[in-house]
């Protein structure tokens, strides 16, 4: 039974003045209008803006200790493990997660997995301004979407699914029979049926279509191995970016690190 709650979404102790904010969003309207906000109230704050999670990586990379706010449903980013792929590769100095709406199970797993706060798109820029600057935001749950949504052990129990249960899910989630998984797979078709039982098990649904329609709504990725791919990359390469230099991609050649340029900069 939901009961109307008040959850703390966080603060961020450092002063804003001089320093750089990263804002990653699949929505560039909604990335623009906050970091135009954030450069009118915030003296001397630089605000890096994209749309893709590894350029994302790149700017966090070359500042480090920046504000880092992130949408978990941005291109490329690993899903429910984006705050963890974050925070153990880079230096941030606060992760604030942004979500399309209000979702208190999500927003709990993400702040147990250190982000600093969990803020939805839906809520007022006083909360943006006030959870950057420092102020202790309390948001009311009170929507329709926030009563129905699910808790954290929900989101807990997709982060925690084994290897081949996040690549059976996959397949559900492209619309895959059993006999089409089993044969990419290179399993029985009966052991295909038992990890989806578990699947249903886990994360306690009653039919894999409801699962599937649950999944494909949240629309955050649960094939976490390529974010945990990007962050063992992020790692190797930490070295050579310290030497001022980033990494393009696979098989390209090296970019000095004072030829990147952000999508958007927007300063006083």
């Amino acid at each position: 039974m939901y009961r109307e709650r008040q959850s703390t979404v966080g603060t961020l102790r450092e002063k804003v003045s001089m320093h750089t904010v990263i804002i990653g969003d699949p929505h560039p309207a909604f990335s623009r209008a906050l970091a135009s906000i954030y450069s009118n109230e915030c003296h001397g704050v630089n605000v890096l803006v994209t749309k893709s999670f590894s350029e994302l990586q790149t700017w966090v990379e070359l500042h480090p200790s920046a504000v880092v706010l992130v949408n978990p449903r941005m291109k490329g980013a690993p899903g429910l493990s984006t705050a963890s792929t974050l925070l153990e590769t880079y230096e941030i100095s606060s992760l604030v997660m942004l979500l399309e709406q209000d979702n208190p199970g999500l927003s709990e797993y993400f702040i147990a997995r250190g982000a600093t706060a969990a803020v939805p798109k839906t809520a007022d820029f006083s909360v943006f301004k006030a959870v950057l600057t420092g102020g202790t935001v309390e948001v009311t749950t009170e929507s329709e979407d926030a009563q129905n949504a699910f808790g954290i052990d929900f989101y807990e129990g997709l982060a925690n699914l084994t290897r081949r249960q996040a690549t059976i899910l996959t397949y559900l989630k492209e619309g895959k029979l059993n006999k089409q998984i089993a044969h990419e797979l290179g399993i029985s078709e009966a052991t295909v049926k038992h990890h989806v039982s578990a699947l249903l098990s886990t994360l306690g649904f009653y039919s894999r279509s409801q699962l599937v329609a649950m999944i494909n709504e949240l629309g955050i990725n649960v094939d976490y191995r390529g974010g945990n791919r990007k962050a063992a990359r992020a790692k190797t390469n930490s070295r050579r970016v310290a030497n001022g230099y980033k990494i393009a991609g696979a098989g390209a050649g090296v970019t000095p690190a004072s030829a990147l340029q952000p999508t958007y900069v927007a300063a006083p």
